[in-house]
């Protein structure tokens, strides 16, 4: 296995695929609300910062998809691979090789587990040839090919629980599929092809996009709960922390957000040109993947968010400010040339991004120590990591608690079956 050093230290790496076949990895730090430990947050703490940290030569032409979960990375790209790293606690990606087989691009990719903040089982790819193929993480076996679509899959996304995944296709179906049977559960007709989808982070529901127009429906009765309709196409889609708000990503470089219980009729969040032409992928910085998000923006939902734009440009934002009481809006509208919103923190000189995902820089707890094992490195002092663990499960117990009241998970319905 080859390894690639990045830039040490860092709360969160941002990775992006490109038009120019390379995958890039961006480095965040100083996010607010984080302990100082992290890297972030606290008196004196530094200032919030991307910076690239690796540039990895992926495909032998565009970068069409990635995922990142537990430590792995994977991309896909226009010459029918896929490519999987892994993360390590040490500040090194190994190159863990290449799998073939999809005839034709790999459009959308999902690490699939039991539990997020735990090393993945299963990494499940569509691509333009229609099909799902699901692969073993580790192995990286090709365990099964399901027929999903025809004329291509657009958008894959696994429940919260690991049990159930959904795919969205060129035939304008959404198709529920059975990850313990591996075969569908039922296909839903839309009057749209879909090209975005994604299980709300409750896993209650689905967001999905076609066009313009955000649907938002129900996993369990497939009923449609809310209906939005953003100012021009959108581009790319992200939730996290909580389903009350979508964040999406537009044409012509504004970002929204939709507070799913809010009438329709006004987003919650307007970036007024967050960039110059298109948002090509938006993601939630996560520092730890057993906490979750830093909550406490509009409509109780994240507090930071970081945009990729076609033009290679990286930013990240603060919710909690950003867009409020919108004079660039205003000023836009009253033919100001070059008025837009301010981020935080930004970086360019990047390639063309087309896809972008999400990794805490640490590993969750029981894959690190796993890993620092199987290398043979130094333990801890007994009582340190003795400590650690019981506070580790004490944290997880209370985490667990809170999902169990408000996660289900959806029932299979017949074959068949679906909204009109």
């Amino acid at each position: 296995q080859q390894q690639t050093r990045v830039e040490r230290g860092g709360m969160a790496t941002v990775v992006a695929g490109s038009y120019e076949r390379f995958v890039f990895g961006y480095k965040l730090d100083g996010l607010p609300g984080a302990s100082s430990g992290s890297g972030g947050g606290g008196a004196g703490a530094a200032e919030p910062s991307i910076v690239k940290s690796f540039t990895l030569d992926a495909h032998l032409t565009q970068c069409k998809s990635v995922a990142a979960q537990g430590g792995f990375l994977a991309s896909g790209g226009a010459d029918d691979l896929i490519r999987v790293w892994h993360h390590n606690p040490d500040g090194s990606l190994a190159d863990l090789g290449t799998l073939a087989g999809h005839e034709g691009t790999v459009t959308c990719l999902a690490f699939h587990g039991a539990y997020t903040t735990k090393e993945p089982t299963r990494l499940l790819s569509g691509g333009v040839d229609g099909t799902v193929i699901i692969w073993s993480v580790g192995q990286w076996d090709h365990l099964k090919t399901l027929r999903a679509h025809r004329g291509g899959v657009h958008a894959i996304s696994v429940h919260p629980s690991g049990l159930v995944a959904i795919t969205a296709g060129a035939d304008a179906h959404i198709a529920m599929w059975d990850m313990k049977k591996g075969r569908v559960a039922h296909k839903t007709k839309m009057k749209a092809k879909p090209e975005i989808l994604q299980f709300t982070p409750s896993g209650n529901a689905y967001a999905s996009v076609a066009g313009t127009r955000l649907t938002i429906t129900s996993a369990e009765t497939g009923t449609m709960s809310g209906v939005f309709d953003a100012p021009a196409r959108v581009m790319c889609m992200t939730q996290a922390g909580t389903d009350n708000l979508v964040l999406m990503g537009l044409e012509g470089g504004n970002i929204v957000g939709y507070d799913s219980r809010a009438a329709p009729t006004k987003p919650a969040l307007t970036i007024t040109k967050a960039h110059p032409t298109r948002v090509k992928g938006l993601v939630v910085p996560v520092v730890d993947a057993e906490e979750g998000p830093m909550m406490g923006g509009p409509a109780g939902g994240p507090a930071m968010l970081v945009s990729g734009s076609s033009e290679g440009t990286m930013r990240l934002w603060d919710l909690r400010t950003a867009g409020k009481g919108g004079a660039a809006a205003t000023a836009l509208a009253m033919g100001v040339s070059g008025a837009r919103d301010e981020p935080v923190a930004e970086v360019t000189g990047g390639g063309r991004f087309t896809c972008m995902a999400v990794m805490p820089n640490a590993l969750p707890s029981e894959i690190a120590e796993a890993v620092n094992t199987e290398r043979g490195l130094q333990p801890r002092d007994p009582k340190e990591v003795a400590a650690k663990k019981k506070a580790d499960k004490l944290r997880k117990m209370e985490t667990a608690r809170r999902k169990a009241q408000t996660r289900q998970v959806p029932k299979p319905k017949a074959k068949g079956a679906g909204m009109e």
